[in-house]
């Protein structure tokens, strides 16, 4: 039994040592004693690799690269400590989600944070530090009532909770179970009866600090082994043997070495002389002066600058992370390809991983960089994990949208992609959920084109019903028999894993895994390959783990889901690289490369390196101190971590033993500026020569421009983008013309190439598509509506779309805007029909009579609204009695304007086309198209005056509506314009003689509120509501006329937009002359035919206007299609510029329109 320590600086070589001390006992005895070399556990491959990889030493039998865990599986399997099953780290936290629920009300400060996503990764990493610390639920209970009685009662709650649960778990454990945070305390139970420890020679490298847990170990191993060495980082010529002074450098392994020494001396174990490497410059560093000037003095106040040369450390800002990472590759590529590194001498290191981490995945595979990330992946985002979660929820969610999809998502369902987008729409279209699913009738849904349309059904969809029901009997089969089989009764753990795993077999989820992982290896992807066998098996073992933790518990399914879902957020997989040459990627704290010539230190910012304390877990940093006031150890508290920063520091600036690379970022994703860390201006203090290099995010046309060239398919990315510049007129660097002219000579066999080449003359503009293709897409003869017209008065490209390649969003089951117009419309088409056929004035009709008839109307319509909607929930229900009130309100106020006025419907909800009560209004366009406007009015009112029939029109909106003589002047709003035209043309068809336009009327449909100061009279509030709902539009400037439709009115009339007095109309008041409509209904006339003409001839053009702060793009659902930008050169708004009225009377008799490009 001895103890001796390996002592030395950073690069001094204490690992070399250790390892040529195992290789020479090797070579001199293959097989004696064990020889046992104990790391931590992230560092075990590294050297087992090492090891293996010594020339001439072949197979060895001796020696074994253990952590502490993995030394204590071995000793145990030796002693037969390992007899009871092991739970893993997921079953334990499974459990504690249970016990969680099950002492909730016991539960003092835990109650409320106990339900919280993460509580019960962060409850089993605090139960773990206790057992690391050797606290018990004794212990914990016994420091809970100290506190209490000293007035701590916040921190007294916290310990009882971990106490209680703690106990808790160990009595589900015990006799059964053993705990992974135990396997320690069994190793020092069981070393001293282990031949390979009472045999071995140890060395223990790797480690600054050791917790009570491993301490007691070492103490066991030190009193049974034959010798142990220990390697610590410190200044092994300062032969100090007393506790170290705080703050520092080597604080922590100083107290390492005090506290072994201390144990060794109670058990009267002798110490050998250390071993001190302390040569004049560390190996790592000779042929590096600067590397070895940096790691003597960084945390020397005394030390002088060094001037002259400073090669090895190069330190970098960049303009955001992105331009720091693709700065870093390049260098790393230059280094391999000029200076003949290869891939596996170089490293990057991280404090900020979570930042870094995927961006560095995205840009190596840029740059064709091989790399390893040294990190545990989760797994909540592979597909199998998406559908055991969502597979559950469907049965918690009732089979609600979300999960129902979610589970067909995920590839792992039998089931094509084009099937599960048709079942989908299907679906959404009609708002399928909950038993619907679970019947086995065929699903007979159709969506209605109108609320007036029969449910006959067509063969078009007799077939899109087949094909439905033949991919719901697909999607849903296995998942059906799964629901049914959880929901029949309250199961056990056994019994609700069993279901899921029959139905992962029923699906071939591990058929279809290992046909992923096939793939991906013929793909020469081995990550991802072992990546999906992993999963399938990390969750083979996570439902072994419930069975046998919780197997017998009877369990709710939503109970067994909070479980499962711990266990899966739980889950990390931890990769071996796949291959022996790449660049390994690892946070600076895991980070155990000892070959390695460049290190890449990334995000070396303010508050990063060295980090800021943070308490984070159950205890704040006050109670960690306060707990060490009171004798109850812990991990230590953030004074104690700020300490251990500068070490890690220090580790980070002496890893590489040829160039540090040193950079930090300006900016944040978000362009929040971002400072160095003091680390960068310390080295800069040191090294005053030293010049510090910026890279932007692309090349800044400067003598830097040449490092962006590297591989080929980023520096085409760069090419582009200077290419495009050049195209602007803007003059680039010589050296890119030279690498245009390379891949000129590539592009005739790289597509990619070829497709970049080609996309530099893209225009994102198309003006026309040929006539004749126009003429297929459109028919012929060209049918138009009246939205149709305004829709490519606003956008060519937007029109084409949609009537052209007739796009659409897919329906919806929901109750949006134009449903709810639609109804509206439906309902008092319906009460006019219902007034005329029971032969009623519309005059007669009192509130009474309006409310009854809007009831049974809207009873009689809400079926019919999207497969009974309004019927499909509570708040629909009341929706439905909000729609009728709204029915009710409108006709009473139809009713009080014809008690008012003289004006009768003569055509409800009229078509006018093909088919319809009126012909469509044929217009022969310049090239002999013939033209067809078709449409519907929904609402046609007569009156016969002196002078003849008058006609008015009423458009029916929900909305906000008002009539704007600019946007008529313009073709975009000109429904009531046209609508009063069709019905002045065929006005014989409607009244039996020609007509007179007696004005068009916007009728909102609303229940509008009315504010009041307390109690009013019905009357007065009857006048407010009409008042709140006086119809807006144009009408014509004649008094009688206007008296026929308010005989009332005195000023301002309660009905219509017109204020009257003895001297004639106010000003501004909406009234035209017969010549002025007739000046509209020409330039009406002009704008369907010049718009019918252009949509013949192809034009397509982008052409949105914008008008004021509006755009027409703001609301158009194509931008996912156009990408209209107006940036681009091609991408400009039609300026549509305010006018006064008169100026546009002025121009519409000239026949001029008034738009300019942005």
């Amino acid at each position: 039994m001895s103890l001796r320590f390996i002592l030395g600086r950073a690069g001094t070589g204490k690992t070399k040592r250790c390892l040529d001390e195992i290789r020479d006992r090797l070579r001199r005895s293959p097989e004696g004693h064990p020889l046992i070399f104990l790391v931590p556990e992230q560092a075990t491959f590294q050297y087992e690799k090492e090891l293996a990889g010594t020339p001439g030493l072949g197979g060895m039998m001796r020696a074994q690269v253990l952590s502490f865990r993995r030394l204590a599986w071995l000793v145990l399997q030796e002693t037969g400590g390992s007899a009871r099953a092991h739970i893993g780290d997921l079953g334990k936290r499974m459990i504690l989600r249970q016990l969680l629920e099950a002492h909730h009300d016991e539960l003092k400060a835990f109650q409320r944070a106990a339900g919280q996503p993460g509580f019960t990764d962060t409850l089993a990493s605090t139960l773990s530090e206790m057992k690391m610390y050797c606290q018990t639920p004794e212990s914990l209970a016994g420091g809970a009532r100290y506190l209490r009685e000293q007035g701590y009662d916040t921190l007294a709650d916290k310990l009882d909770d971990l106490s209680l649960l703690q106990q808790s778990l160990q009595d589900r454990l015990a006799g059964t179970y053993t705990d992974p945070d135990d396997y320690l305390n069994l190793l020092a139970e069981q070393a001293a009866k282990s031949p390979t420890v009472r045999q071995a020679e140890f060395w223990i490298d790797g480690f600054a600090g050791f917790t009570p847990q491993e301490y007691r170990v070492l103490d066991i191993i030190m009193r049974t082994a034959v010798r142990v060495n220990v390697a610590l980082c410190l200044d092994g010529r300062d032969r100090r043997n007393t506790p170290p002074e705080e703050g520092e450098l080597f604080q922590r392994t100083r107290e390492t070495m005090f506290m072994l020494r201390n144990m060794a001396a109670k058990q009267g174990i002798a110490e050998s002389e250390p071993l001190v490497l302390d040569g004049d410059v560390p190996p790592r560093f000779r042929n590096r002066p600067a590397l070895a000037y940096l790691e003597e003095n960084f945390y020397n106040p005394l030390a002088q600058p060094m001037r002259g040369s400073t090669a090895a450390i190069r330190v970098v800002s960049a303009a955001n992370r992105r331009a720091e990472v693709e700065a870093a590759a390049r260098e790393i590529t230059r280094l391999c390809i000029e200076e003949n590194y290869r891939w596996r001498d170089i490293s990057v290191v991280l404090r900020e991983f979570s930042a870094y981490g995927d961006l560095i995945a995205t840009v190596f595979s840029d740059y064709e960089i091989p790399y390893f990330i040294d990190q545990k992946r989760d797994v909540l985002h592979h597909p199998l994990v998406e559908l055991l979660r969502s597979a559950l929820e469907v049965v918690i969610k009732n089979w609600s949208y979300d999960p129902v999809f979610r589970y067909l998502k995920t590839d792992l369902v039998p089931i094509g992609r084009e099937a599960v987008d048709l079942l989908e729409n299907y679906v959404l279209a009609h708002g399928i959920n909950g038993k619907l699913w679970l019947e086995e009738e065929p699903w007979r849904f159709t969506r209605a084109v109108s609320l007036e349309q029969e449910d006959d059904l067509t063969d078009q969809d007799r077939y899109l019903l087949e094909k439905v029901n033949r991919a719901r009997d697909q999607a849903a089969s296995a998942l059906r028999e799964f629901a049914r089989g959880v929901s029949a009764r309250k199961l056990t753990v056994r019994e609700i894993t069993s279901y899921l795993y029959n139905l992962l077999e029923k699906l071939g989820v591990p058929e279809r895994i290992a046909l992923w992982a096939r793939r991906a290896e013929e793909e020469g992807q081995p990550e991802t390959a072992r990546k999906h066998n992993q999963v399938w098996n990390e969750v083979a073992g996570l439902f072994d783990e419930l069975v046998e933790s919780l197997g017998e518990q009877p369990m709710t399914v939503e109970e067994y889901a909070r479980v499962l879902d711990t266990g899966l957020e739980s889950l990390r997989l931890g990769l071996i690289p796949p291959s022996l040459d790449q660049v390994l990627v690892a946070s600076l704290e895991r980070s155990r490369n000892p070959n390695v010539k460049a290190c890449f230190v990334l995000g070396v910012g303010d508050g990063v390196l060295p980090a800021r304390a943070d308490a984070g877990g159950i205890f704040t940093e006050p109670e960690r101190e306060r707990l060490e006031t009171i004798g109850l150890k812990v991990a230590p508290g953030g004074r104690r971590r700020v300490f251990d920063e500068q070490f890690l520091v220090y580790v980070a600036l002496t890893r590489p033993s040829h160039m540090l690379w040193l950079s930090y970022p300006l900016a944040d994703e978000e362009g929040q500026a971002l400072m160095p860390s003091p680390v960068i201006a310390r080295v800069k203090e040191l090294f005053p020569d030293l010049e510090e290099t910026f890279y932007p995010v692309d090349p800044p046309g400067s003598e830097i421009d040449i490092e962006f060239i590297t591989r080929p398919g980023r520096t085409l990315s760069y090419l582009a983008a200077k290419l495009r510049e050049a195209k602007a007129g803007r003059e680039i660097k010589d050296i890119w013309w030279s690498v245009y002219n390379w891949f000129v000579t590539k592009a005739g066999s790289d597509e990619r190439i070829a497709r970049v080449f080609s996309g530099l003359c893209h225009r994102n503009r198309e003006d026309f598509i040929p006539p004749e293709v126009s003429r297929q897409i459109y028919g012929t003869p060209l049918r138009v509506s009246v939205s149709r017209i305004e829709k490519f008065r606003s956008c060519a490209f937007a029109h084409f779309l949609h009537y052209g390649l007739r796009l659409k969003d897919r329906p919806v089951q929901q109750l949006a805007a134009p449903d709810i117009g639609h109804f509206f419309h439906a309902a008092l088409k319906a009460f006019g029909e219902r007034v005329k056929t029971q032969g009623l004035d519309w005059a007669e009709l009192d509130r009474a009579h309006c409310a009854r008839l809007a009831g049974e109307i809207v009873g009689e319509l809400t079926p019919k609204l999207q497969s009974q909607i309004l019927l499909s929930s509570s708040r629909y229900r009341y929706l439905c009695k909000k729609l009728r009130r709204t029915v009710e309100r409108s006709t009473s106020v139809l009713a009080e304007h014809a008690r008012r006025g003289d004006f009768r419907p003569v055509g409800l909800e009229l078509y006018f086309g093909p088919g319809g009560v009126l012909p469509a209004v044929v217009f022969h366009l310049a090239d002999g198209t013939r033209m067809e406007l078709q449409g519907q009015i929904d609402r046609i009112d007569a009156v016969k005056g002196d002078d003849g029939t008058y006609l008015r029109i009423i458009d029916y909106k929900s909305g906000t509506a008002s009539l704007d003589l600019t946007a008529i002047f313009h073709g975009l709003k000109i429904q009531l314009l046209t609508y009063l035209r069709v019905a002045l043309l065929y006005a014989k068809d409607l009244v039996g003689q020609e007509a007179l336009p007696g004005g068009m009327l916007y009728f909102a449909i609303r229940d509008p509120i009315v504010s009041t100061n307390g109690p009013v009279d019905p009357a007065v509030l009857d006048k407010e509501l009409l008042k709140s709902l006086r119809m807006k539009g144009l009408l014509l400037g004649d008094e009688k006329v206007v008296r026929l439709m308010d005989r009332n009115i005195s000023g301002h009339s309660e009905i219509i937009p017109v204020a009257l007095g003895k001297n004639g109309f106010y000003q501004n008041t909406p009234v035209v002359s017969r010549e002025q409509f007739q000046d509209l209904f020409n330039h009406l006339d002009e704008v369907l035919k010049d718009s019918g003409g252009q949509i013949v001839k192809g034009i397509v053009t982008m052409n949105p206007y914008r008008r004021g702060r509006f755009k027409y793009c703001m609301h158009c659902e194509f931008k996912p299609v156009c990408h209209f930008d107006t940036l681009l050169d091609d991408n400009n708004y039609r300026i549509i510029a305010e006018e006064a009225d008169d100026d546009i009377w002025h121009r519409m008799k000239a026949g001029k329109e008034g738009e300019t490009g942005e």
